[in-house]
């Protein structure tokens, strides 16, 4: 079986949203999906955007700003959407020759990437255009061949996504349970009722202006808790292998040495979005200097009750940033925590932190259900001795 040209079995789609019959908006992001679109679309004629229809492609042709990447994605889980006019939308001519599905396997392989990169062209903006795409040459197996590919794929893509769905579901355990405890102050009393139903006694509190339980307190972050910047990275020490840097918005990479052992309370603290957002550091990782470190000390105040009151307090508030988004430990030093009595933070760690083992052994199986993904893409070269793209 030879390689074939992809121009002869894929065709541009250029339909326009005259009617304005289709208002969902799309984007096409480097992880090969289509995703919401964050544009500001008020006053925008939407008659001039794309359709893109179930089955159909869109890519952006323009590469030199994705890095490694090229974003394009195939459309799935919408009957009709709209993307801007920058993207090029096309079809396979006919499915029962080239399954659409079996197509996007070979653009997500990091080989096509790379090919996609290697072909770019222009002086100011490098782009893979129209014509760069149908020349292309992939293997084209037997169409029973593809739909057998494609199963074996889309069985573990589905696994993944049910993992994914797992752990959303796990994490939305664990906030329902913080709401019940430290919001609706529902926790378990000393004798095992739900504090506020039992009658259990509330007082006012001017810092937090709501009534809290009696014997609880209110302190200032500062009071409680060491405030860090991460570190600068040195590029010498990066690795293909190692500890994982990590910035708060995801890891970034590997790294020589760690700087945290255990997990870090981390509040985001500058970047083009997500300023405010609190996360949990890895084990072992390097913290870059995006967040800011918040170590507890006081031995009354446990990790995750200190996380999840964070994570649930409007800390995007603070940010002070004017050309770019930043929050400050300053900013942070006299922000309120509320202080409830030890042993129900205790009790509370203690049914959170089996929530996250629960949610890292199923994160450490969808790693291993990607690394099989990545197998079954790199084995679609293997349908034929010739190697075009590699």
């Amino acid at each position: 079986m030879s390689y074939k040209r992809l121009g002869d079995y894929i065709q541009q789609v250029n339909q326009r949203n005259k009617d304005l019959e289709v208002d969902t908006l799309l984007g096409v992001s480097i992880t090969k999906k289509l995703i919401p679109s964050i544009a500001n679309t008020i006053g925008t004629d939407m008659s001039t955007y794309k359709i893109i229809e179930r089955g159909q492609f869109a890519y952006g042709t323009i590469t030199s700003r994705n890095g490694d990447k090229i974003s394009i994605a195939l459309a799935s889980e919408h009957d009709s959407a709209l993307v801007s006019q920058i993207y090029v939308v096309f079809e396979v001519i006919d499915a029962n020759v080239l399954l659409p599905e079996y197509l996007m396997m070979w653009f997500s392989r990091p080989e096509f990437d790379r090919y996609a990169r290697y072909h770019s062209h222009g002086s100011t903006r490098e782009a893979f255009d129209w014509e760069d795409m149908c020349e292309v040459e992939l293997p084209i197996p037997s169409i029973e061949k593809q739909r057998e590919i494609v199963a074996q794929y889309q069985a573990v893509a589905n696994k993944i996504k049910v993992n994914e769905q797992i752990c959303e579901k796990l994490e939305a355990t664990a906030q329902a349970l913080y709401q019940h405890w430290f919001v609706d102050f529902e926790f378990p009393d000393e004798n095992g009722n739900p504090y506020k139903s039992a009658s259990g006694k509330m007082v006012y509190n001017e810092e937090l202006e709501k009534e809290i339980p009696e014997e609880w307190d209110v302190v200032k972050l500062e009071e409680v808790s060491s405030l860090k910047y991460g570190k600068m990275l040195d590029s010498d020490k990066f690795l293909t292998k190692g500890y994982p840097v990590f910035s708060g918005y995801g890891i970034r990479g590997y790294y020589s040495e760690f700087m945290y052992q255990e997990p870090q309370i981390l509040v985001l603290c500058r970047g083009v979005s997500g300023t405010g957002e609190v996360k949990l550091s890895p084990n072992n990782a390097y913290i870059t200097n995006l967040s800011i470190v918040v170590e507890m000390t006081e031995s009354l105040m446990t990790k995750y009750f200190s996380f999840y009151f964070l994570k649930n307090d409007d800390l995007r508030t603070l940010d002070s940033g004017s050309a770019q988004s930043m929050i400050t430990t300053g900013d942070l030093y006299f922000r309120n925590i509320l202080k409830p009595l030890y042993y129900v933070q205790q009790q509370f760690d203690e049914k959170v932190i089996q929530i996250l083992e629960m949610k890292k052994v199923i994160k450490a199986e969808i790693r291993k259900l990607t690394q099989l993904q990545n197998i079954l893409l790199s084995r679609l070269a293997t349908l034929n001795n010739k190697k075009t793209i590699t």
